[in-house]
């Protein structure tokens, strides 16, 4: 379990330096739905 925390904390600290390189609101929020979407789908597929 601590493995999977680390492996998510990395991918957190990843997203919020793309999130500041980012130009405009709206491109972050499209992108972190998008990131959303895609998650959801890898964790649910069987």
């Amino acid at each position: 379990m601590k493995r999977v925390a680390g492996f998510v904390l990395f991918w957190i600290a990843v997203g919020m330096v793309i999130n500041m390189l980012l130009p405009n609101l709206f491109i972050q929020i499209v992108c972190a739905v998008l990131c959303v979407l895609v998650g959801y789908e890898l964790y649910s597929c069987k």
